[in-house]
């Protein structure tokens, strides 16, 4: 029996969930987090003044195709100005972490940490802009992994992962980098002027240790090739 399942008997004779150590509020706290082939970078008004967000922008500009921003909650940017309100404010994601993601010094995405519930130390991986530059890259990989690293090295509990029920690429990320479906939450909201069925996985600090010695024998650079192939893939390390 895993810890989150197992429970006590309280004085009614019912049954309840385990009791915890510790109930503090977890509150994450933002930093560089740096790997082997990435750096997540704080947004802060310095970046964006600076040739990162020229790099940005480019990537953002250059996609060979719009359907990259189809599973957003925002479209297209047709203009630089408007990349740059939307980092200011974060997305329109209150309370959120976000971060820009560089590889060889130049910035090619975002990723960030949202709906932070610190009474309950649980968070959540979203709002994820991997450039056409980044897809399916190592990069990619190890920016989840660091952000999974420094929350659960945080305190917090459970880290979740949401998409529309139909981004079937969202969906498999997910199952790949180590999240555990829960379900469906039928008609979640509304996207875009569409319906929105939303898919909710999660990982839980009970898993971590063994999930991250998975990622650990990935990004070894003898699980590549000179090509930069992998030579096993993550789910079956």
């Amino acid at each position: 029996m895993q810890n989150y399942q197992q429970y006590q008997i309280n004085v009614f004779g019912q049954k309840v969930g385990k009791a915890l150590t510790s109930t503090s509020p977890k509150h994450f706290q933002s930093d560089i987090l740096t790997g082997q082939s990435v750096r997540l970078i704080p947004i802060c008004l310095d970046i964006l003044k600076s040739n990162a967000f020229s790099h940005l922008w480019h990537a953002v500009e250059s996609e060979p195709s719009h359907a990259c921003w189809t599973y957003l909650p925002y479209s297209a940017f047709s203009f630089q100005i408007q990349l740059e309100q939307a980092l200011k404010n974060n997305f329109g994601f209150v309370g959120s972490h976000h971060f820009l993601i560089e590889i060889d010094y130049k910035i090619l995405g975002w990723i960030a940490l949202i709906n932070q519930r610190a009474e309950h130390a649980a968070i959540e991986i979203g709002n994820v802009y991997f450039s056409h530059q980044m897809k399916r890259s190592i990069a990619a990989t190890e920016a989840v992994y660091l952000l999974l690293e420094a929350c659960f090295e945080q305190g917090f509990r459970r880290v979740e992962w949401k998409c529309d029920d139909l981004n079937e690429p969202s969906r498999k990320a997910a199952l790949r980098f180590g999240f555990q479906f829960e379900g469906i939450f039928r008609q979640d909201r509304i996207s875009k002027g569409n319906n929105r069925n939303t898919a909710w996985f999660s990982m839980l600090d009970e898993e971590w240790q063994t999930i991250q010695k998975a990622y650990e024998a990935w990004l070894s650079p003898e699980n590549f090739d000179e090509n930069g192939q992998q030579k096993t893939r993550l789910q079956t390390v």
